[in-house]
């Protein structure tokens, strides 16, 4: 049988569904930049989207490529 996590538990407490996917895909774009040595191009076929969709992800998340001082 599943264990349900506690509703208190630090793994979830102020972490509604959509924070938790944005940082996967946040993270997951980031690792593909990384694969591609920051080829955007590349990137985006290895994601499946545009350029200009990526380009417009980069910015919602806040990600800037190549990483500034703060590592986004």
């Amino acid at each position: 049988m599943a264990h349900a996590l506690n509703p208190l538990s630090p793994l979830v407490e102020d972490r509604s569904l959509g924070k938790v996917r944005e940082q996967a895909e946040r993270e997951y774009i980031i690792s593909v930049l990384q694969l591609t040595e920051g080829n955007r191009g590349q990137a985006a076929r290895i994601l499946g989207i545009s350029r200009k969709t990526l380009w417009k992800k980069l910015k919602r998340l806040g990600v800037s490529w190549p990483p500034d001082a703060t590592g986004r």
